[in-house]
This record gives structure tokens, C-alpha cells and sequence, in this order.
């Protein structure tokens, strides 16, 4: 069963791919200076693998662009932002929110119930 990427993870992969090819790099060329293998990187060109944060590291150092340019679309300087990573911000929020009312509930609950014993 295959997950499905996020707009994040295309944008960094077909950013690799685009300068890779720009630049004239082979599979096998960036594979090397990258420490990868050419099927990884041919298997994440294809989105079939995701890179780690650590392997874009060295991907970007063997493009020689900073790391920051890969999570930015084409011609723009600013990184996106993943819908569904500003939804699990405000969904972490928002259950951080309520495990704390919850906890102080309990809490003061709790001291009541010590009371009474």
C-alpha cells in the first residue's frame, strides 16, 4: 500500500530532480556524491521514496544549493507549507489545549476527593 505524499515531499523531490537535470547531473553522479545508491534516488524521483532530512542534506550538498532551496518552489525563495501540516498544527493545539483542561479538572477533582477522606 503506497502513502501518499505531501506537497512538502513533491516539491523537495522534483526540486532534486529539476537541478539535478539542470545541472547536467546523472543519477548515478548524484548517487555518489550524495552516498546513495542510483536506484534510491532514481526510486525517489519516481516518489517511490521519501528522502530523509539527513540524505537531503547531502543531496543538496552534492548539487551545491543550500538545503532551504529544495523546500521552496521554483523561482521562489520562500519554503511551503504543507496544508496538512498547518492542520496538524492546529489539531495538536488544539488537543494540547484539551489535555490540559482535562488534566486540571482531574486535578482539582482530585483534591476534593482528598478532602473528603
Amino acid at each position: 500500500m503506497e502513502t501518499e505524499l505531501s506537497p512538502l515531499e513533491k516539491t523537495v523531490i522534483d526540486n532534486i530532480r529539476r537541478i539535478r537535470q539542470e545541472k547536467g547531473i546523472s543519477q548515478t553522479r548524484l548517487s555518489i556524491f550524495s552516498g546513495t545508491s542510483a536506484s534510491y534516488i532514481g526510486l525517489m524521483e519516481t516518489y517511490k521514496n521519501v528522502p530523509k532530512l539527513s540524505t537531503i542534506e547531502r543531496i543538496a550538498e552534492a548539487l551545491d544549493v543550500p538545503v532551504l532551496k529544495l523546500f521552496c518552489e521554483p523561482n521562489n525563495s520562500i519554503p511551503i507549507t504543507s496544508e496538512s501540516s498547518r492542520n496538524m498544527n492546529k489539531k495538536q493545539k488544539i488537543r494540547e489545549h484539551v489535555k490540559s483542561e482535562i488534566l486540571n479538572r482531574l486535578s482539582s477533582d482530585l483534591d476534593d476527593i482528598l478532602q473528603i477522606l
